[in-house]
């Protein structure tokens, strides 16, 4: 017997309808490899078909017509402490055709990235913009994700941020 999960922190993956369809789990040791696991890839639960949080965030992102797309369940966790609601992880650094699909069935017409702030992230930001109006979050430089951020430096980026959405929402109109 092999527990996939032992030693650490357990979310629990839902469907957009509210059906647990898979585990991730996320270590806290540097001796624990891989830093993130995920259920095996099955009938019910398929990564990239799925988001972490859509359950409890699609209500917003319908009526803004936006969403605020991160990696992973970290990330989500840290934008919905600090008050964002329009946050969806897509647990990695690039969304999926099926990702995108189910994104644009929700009606969103505009993203704003807040993929990690390194080369991976950046690189699914460009993805994006062939499918969305992308607005890149505006990360403190020495920031890497929303993991990182405390709540002052959390609300800083999201003011800039929207700062930043409103004047280039004007021109996409």
């Amino acid at each position: 017997y092999f527990d996939l999960f032992r030693d650490r922190l357990i979310f629990p993956i839902y469907s957009h309808k509210g059906e647990c369809v898979g585990f991730g789990g996320r270590a806290f040791t540097e001796e624990q490899m891989p830093k993130y696991l995920n259920s095996h890839e099955s009938e019910i639960f398929s990564k990239g078909h799925t988001f972490y949080g859509l359950n409890e965030t699609a209500k917003f992102i319908r009526a803004s017509g936006a969403a605020i797309v991160v990696e992973g369940y970290m990330d989500w966790l840290k934008m919905r402490q600090y008050g964002v609601k329009n946050v969806v992880a897509i647990l990695g650094w690039k969304a999926t055709d099926q990702q995108i699909k189910k994104l644009k069935g929700a009606g969103v017409k505009y993203i704003i990235s807040a993929l990690d702030n390194d080369l991976c992230g950046k690189k699914g930001t460009t993805y994006l913009e062939g499918y969305f109006k992308v607005i890149p979050f505006q990360y403190p430089r020495a920031v890497k994700d929303p993991g990182e951020m405390d709540k002052p430096t959390s609300d800083k980026a999201n003011r800039k941020t929207k700062r930043l959405y409103l004047e280039v929402y004007r021109d996409w109109e």
